[in-house]
């Protein structure tokens, strides 16, 4: 009882949370006892995706829409009076036309979207996180390692890997563990990998059936694993980066 009344006023913020692995995220959170800031571009996803966290508890909701939206402005600013206890970060974005060669344009905005977007949050936020330790987590993901997807959205998703590394050590000295967890392919209703489920089915197939566990995960499967990274009172995991998928590459 001491530990659920120590989380009762502590949030986490959770970006892109209205859908997907960010929703799920964001429920297992809930029933874990933390309130959580859901946000969305859409009020209307919002709305939904508060009426599935644990009703017990008082979430709030921001719309935001990080690709183009002053962060400081229509985020920090409507948080401030929050105790927050974590960030994880799931916001990113695949960009159409990302082909080689690399178009500059949309490199940089793959980089804004996929990285800068959660360093400026972390920049934000980081010194007024009240968890015992707190957690900054990184949704980051594998074709940051095997480099098969495409090019500025890996080259994106490969900073993650490395900020993370390189701003461990100054975190833990503020009691902040930092880390990144790369799922792979997630073919969860909606997702890219559900849509080529029907528009590229061979493909589909083929890439399931070499997967170690035939299936693709899903995004429980990985929900699981961050609440007991958001609940782990060691520091060590600060700095690390791992991949959920089950050894696929």
């Amino acid at each position: 009882m001491k530990d659920r009344n120590y989380k009762i006023n502590k949030y986490i913020l959770v970006t892109a949370s209205s859908k997907g692995l960010g929703l799920e995220i964001a429920k297992e959170l809930s029933f874990a006892g933390y309130n959580i800031i859901l946000t969305s571009r859409s009020k209307k996803n919002l709305k939904d995706a508060k009426s599935l966290l644990n009703s017990k508890l008082k979430h709030k909701t921001i719309k935001i829409d990080f690709s183009t939206d002053d962060i400081e402005k229509k985020l920090i600013k409507k948080i401030k009076d929050l105790k927050i206890h974590s960030i994880v970060h799931n916001f990113g974005k695949n960009l159409q036309y990302d082909t080689h060669p690399i178009d500059v344009v949309i490199l940089n905005k793959s980089i804004y979207n996929n990285f800068t977007v959660s360093v400026k949050i972390n920049n934000l936020l980081s010194k007024n996180l009240i968890g015992n330790p707190s957690k900054i987590i990184h949704i980051g993901s594998t074709a940051s390692l095997h480099a098969k997807a495409s090019p500025s959205y890996t080259l994106s998703k490969s900073l993650i890997n490395t900020y993370v590394k390189n701003i461990s050590n100054i975190y833990i000295k503020n009691n902040i563990m930092i880390g990144a967890v790369l799922p792979g392919i997630l073919a969860h209703e909606n997702s890219a990998w559900d849509k080529k489920r029907v528009t590229e089915k061979q493909r589909y197939e083929e890439i399931k059936q070499k997967h170690p566990l035939d299936k693709f995960l899903i995004p429980k499967d990985v929900a699981g694993y961050i609440v007991d990274l958001i609940n782990q009172k060691s520091l060590s995991f600060s700095g690390s980066i791992m991949k959920l998928d089950a050894n696929d590459y």
